[in-house]
């Protein structure tokens, strides 16, 4: 029976602990429902380390090559491929869905899983674990930390009126928003004398979580509007 070698035993270690701390942040990702999961980060994770080994041997082989010999490895462009190629994981976890950005967590997940491939495949050990440690500490804390802070809320709001009423509506909707704690950012109007139409566009900002339909509800309540909605 075949006996494996230090080195050998040593890159199964490298491999194993790979799968568990990527499986770790793949995990915490699985159970938030996102499409880059469990089976993606230890993919990824295990696929650096992989690459890092591999890097790392070859670059001990070129030691036994004679001092003037042109062939060389460097392990440190390794990484950086393997840091730069990882981008389009990334890039194929983030979602736009109107003003909705979804999967930057995600992607910035992918990103650390990578790094924590390269780390365990040059053989830091505690590095990884500490790492792997910290970065399930800002996923899992940190959540209930951004609930509780109020961002800064970028929406537009279209109204259409008559157009006679157009500006004494502007002029109410501008109140309105204003109790209400919204800024206005900006107005634009759409005017059409033929049709009777005016559409008043309000790009609005706000410090807390709107409710979109009391808004809407208000607005349309005004008179003269006959719809209000999101832009």
């Amino acid at each position: 029976m075949a006996i494996l070698s230090t080195a050998e035993m040593d890159a199964i270690i490298r491999l194993l602990l790979a799968i568990l701390l990527g499986g770790a942040i793949g995990l915490e990702r699985e159970s938030r429902g996102r499409p880059a999961g469990l089976r993606t980060h230890i993919l990824v994770c295990l696929g650096a380390t992989i690459i890092m080994i591999t890097s790392t041997h070859m670059g001990e082989l070129t030691q036994l090559l004679s001092p003037t010999s042109r062939i060389q490895v460097d392990p440190g462009r390794i990484a950086a491929g393997i840091v730069t190629g990882i981008g389009f994981l990334g890039a194929g976890a983030i979602i736009r869905i109107g003003d909705l950005v979804r999967g930057l967590t995600t992607a910035g997940c992918i990103w650390f899983v990578a790094a924590l491939g390269i780390t365990i495949g040059q053989g830091l050990y505690a590095l990884a674990i500490v790492s792997t440690v910290l970065a399930l500490a800002v996923l899992l804390a940190l959540t209930q930390v951004e609930r509780r802070i109020q961002p800064v809320v970028y929406r537009s709001i279209a109204v259409f009126a008559g157009f006679a009423q157009a500006e004494a509506i502007e002029r109410r909707c501008q109140a309105l928003l204003a109790d209400s704690a919204i800024r206005v950012q900006d107005v634009h109007n759409r005017l059409s004398v033929a049709e009777d139409r005016a559409e008043i566009t309000f790009k609005i900002s706000a410090r807390h979580h709107m409710q979109s339909g009391s808004i809407l509800r208000a607005i349309a309540a005004i008179e003269g509007v006959s719809e209000a909605r999101w832009s």
